[in-house]
């Protein structure tokens, strides 16, 4: 028999001081109550969630005038990649968002490729601003990317054209509920023929890091 202070006197009997004073003893006989408080909570199953999409063509897509207080267009995308829990949201969002199943923490990278192009013998200003929408309301916070490009000639220099195309983007962490809904949308466009402003090459990724 196991005899010690903590009134145990059972073979295969022990007992540990829990943190109201009291003992938690374990191979006791069923009439012997457990104090449930000193039972470690089981650990919290973390659920995986990702998903992508992505746009893979090498068709240019050309960024319209945003009239305030619209929202600018939404950018489009073709083919999901790998996911669970993480998918292309229903009609009519299937091409433009991405919708999480769960709850929790997340990691969101966006990337686009831009073309900006610009001729004059003023001094033009040709950019475009990009941002994340959570259903198609809020912009998260330190979402926004964009690619600007200036041209600076005095009247009467010679005609000047220029074009620039890189990749613009950003990566987040934010809280996003079950059922949320993540689009990349056009914040701005500059410049008086938005004709000259393209992009292609879109990708969103989303990994969930947390519950």
């Amino acid at each position: 028999m196991n005899s010690n202070n903590n009134g145990c006197h059972q073979s295969g009997c022990t007992c540990q001081r829990c943190n109201n004073g009291k003992f938690n003893c374990t191979g006791v006989r069923p009439f012997r109550a457990i104090d449930a408080s000193c039972i470690p909570e089981p650990p919290k199953e973390e659920t995986v969630a990702y998903g992508s999409f992505y746009n893979p063509t090498e068709d240019n897509v050309v960024v319209t005038p945003i009239t305030p207080p619209n929202l600018g267009q939404k950018v489009i995308f073709t083919t999901p990649g790998p996911s669970l829990n993480v998918d292309p949201a229903p009609f009519p969002n299937n091409t433009t968002d991405l919708q999480v199943a769960t709850s929790g923490i997340y990691e969101i990278s966006m990337d686009i490729s831009v073309s900006l192009n610009a001729s004059s013998n003023l001094t033009p200003i040709r950019g475009v601003r990009f941002g994340l929408y959570i259903n198609d309301s809020n912009l998260a916070i330190g979402s926004i990317f964009e690619s600007t490009l200036g041209i600076s000639a005095s009247t009467g220099d010679q005609f000047v054209t220029s074009n620039m195309l890189n990749t613009v983007g950003r990566t987040i962490q934010l809280r996003l509920n079950k059922d949320d809904r993540l689009s990349i949308r056009v914040l701005r466009e500059t410049g008086n023929d938005t004709s000259f402003i393209l992009y292609r090459f879109p990708s969103l990724v989303v990994n969930k890091i947390a519950n």
